[in-house]
């Protein structure tokens, strides 16, 4: 947790600012698997739904329909998610 008046973590006092954690890229390997985590739930609640209404089209005009419901929302997930994880992604 970040303690408000330092702005410094409250795991002990050398621990880095939010500012200096700011300045550090997450790695990437974490941010694939937050966006994996973010995405695969999202398809498996979908897909099922979306089905027995799109089964019948192309693949390709399935694909645009589900990425057209999925992206919008998965992009409002990650957001959060990344500021959930804020701490863990710069590690």
């Amino acid at each position: 947790m970040i303690n408000d008046k330092t702005n410094q973590l409250d795991l002990g006092p050398n621990e880095p600012t939010r500012q200096e954690l700011m300045k550090v890229a997450p790695k990437k390997w974490k941010m694939m698997l937050l966006v994996w985590l973010s995405i695969y739930p999202l398809l498996n609640i979908f897909f099922p739904l979306l089905t027995p209404y799109i089964g019948g089209f192309p693949l390709p005009i399935r694909l645009l329909v589900m990425t057209i419901i999925i992206v919008p929302i998965m992009s409002f997930i990650l957001g959060s998610l990344q500021k959930r994880f804020f701490f863990w992604l710069r590690k």
